[in-house]
Parts: C-alpha cells; sequence; structure tokens
C-alpha cells in the first residue's frame, strides 16, 4: 500500500520532483532553466508555507547576483508576501550551481558586437562588467496557490570580493559578523539553543581577536565559521 501510494504521488506531477506542490514550466518557456536541484529546493519552501498564504496566483521576482567564477555573492526578492517563505527561497537560490552556460552567456556576449542585441533575456553590452539573463520562469503549484518563480542571473565582478581585495591591515569582527550573515550559514544553529552560527562566532571572535575557524556544539559535531570569500577579509 505504501509504495503504491508513493507511486501515485510522483504521477500527480508533470516533474516528479516530490509529492505535494508540483513543478511545471511555461510551453514556450524561454531562457536557460534553474538546476533542478534548486528547483525542488524552491517547491519544498512553496510546499512549506504557501499554505499561510491566500489562494490565487502569486509572482515572485528575483535577482541573483554571480560573481566572473560562478559563486552566488546575493540573491534579491520582491513580491513575496510572507517573510519565512522569502527566506527559504533566498537561501535555496543562494545555494544554487550556477550553470556554466550562463558564465559562457556572459563571456559570448561581452565578446559581442556593441549592437543591441534582440535575443530575450540578454541585457548589457560589452563595455559593461555585468550581463544580465533572464532564467525560464518556474511554476510551482500547491493548492490553492499558484506561484511563478521569475529570476534573473546577473553576472559580473563580485562588490564583496571587489571590497575584500581593497581591505589591508586588521579586519573587526564585525566586518566578519557583517560578511557571515550574508550566507546561508547565518541561519545555523550557535553554541546554545536560539543562538545562530554567526553569532557565536562574532562571540568567539570578540573574546580572542580573531575569526574562528568553527567551534564545537554540544553534541561534540563541529561547526564551521569559515564563510565563502573569507579569505578576502584577511
Amino acid at each position: 500500500m505504501l509504495s503504491l501510494g508513493l507511486l501515485g504521488c510522483a504521477t500527480l506531477s508533470l516533474v516528479p520532483l516530490g509529492c505535494g506542490a508540483k513543478i511545471t514550466y511555461p510551453a514556450a518557456s524561454e531562457g536557460p532553466r534553474v538546476p533542478d536541484a534548486t528547483a525542488e529546493r524552491l517547491r519544498a519552501c512553496v510546499d512549506e508555507f504557501g499554505s499561510d498564504l491566500r489562494g490565487g496566483y502569486y509572482v515572485f521576482d528575483y535577482t541573483v547576483k554571480v560573481d566572473e567564477e560562478g559563486r552566488v555573492v546575493d540573491v534579491a526578492s520582491k513580491g513575496v508576501p510572507h517573510a519565512d517563505l522569502a527566506g527559504c527561497t533566498r537561501l535555496a537560490l543562494r545555494a544554487m550551481t550556477v550553470p556554466e552556460d550562463l558564465l559562457r552567456l556572459r563571456k559570448l556576449r561581452l565578446s559581442a558586437s556593441p549592437a543591441p542585441s534582440a535575443e530575450r533575456g540578454l541585457v548589457g553590452h560589452p563595455a559593461l562588467v555585468v550581463v544580465a539573463i533572464a532564467l525560464a520562469d518556474l511554476i510551482i503549484e500547491a493548492a490553492p496557490i499558484v506561484v511563478v518563480i521569475a529570476a534573473s542571473v546577473e553576472i559580473g565582478k563580485s562588490e564583496i570580493a571587489e571590497v575584500g581585495r581593497k581591505k589591508s591591515g586588521p579586519v573587526s569582527c564585525q566586518d566578519h559578523l557583517n560578511a557571515c550573515l550574508r550566507w546561508p550559514q547565518a541561519d545555523l544553529p550557535g553554541h546554545v539553543e536560539g543562538n545562530k552560527r554567526c553569532a557565536t562566532c562574532f562571540e568567539l571572535c570578540n573574546g580572542s581577536g580573531t575569526w574562528p575557524k568553527g567551534f564545537e556544539l554540544t553534541d561534540e559535531s563541529w561547526a564551521s565559521c569559515i564563510y565563502p570569500h573569507i579569505r578576502w577579509y584577511y
């Protein structure tokens, strides 16, 4: 009976990424798609928090900023009326592995003619550092709501990286905290219940004067304080 139930659950979705909310794309979708793993994380967010929304059709806009090496450095959202859902979806996109095809598109666009491009989804000029690429809309159906994830990827030089490279001399614990809070580990548990990872690392830094590599949790597991781009802060 359990096997039959799981099979029935999978067949309800056009894309078998899970039971509950289901994922589809417009029939004539244009532009690259988010990776399947990211689509599944977004679906899980809607599945978890979508029941708090009133029934209807929602369009959530996201801008995913990526550096030249394909690392997501920031995610901005617009039109998400639920704080937990907004946070969950931003974390999902922040953890996205950027397809190499998008990085190649940027290189091609920057080396192309300065004449305006009629191709949908590419915005930019060879003289500009940043190129924006619109992704195909991701439609998540979780009755009684339908959520459209309309995301674009902006690929260029990372502001975080540039600021970090310009830093010289000692860096304060507050600088590290500000940088740490931009990354997913900010929501991971700290050394005591109710405390978060970056806050614990900040407390340890204030005590020692140096941002720690990590600390031991109460269950004796290791909690890392290392966040992406940390090397630019030393």
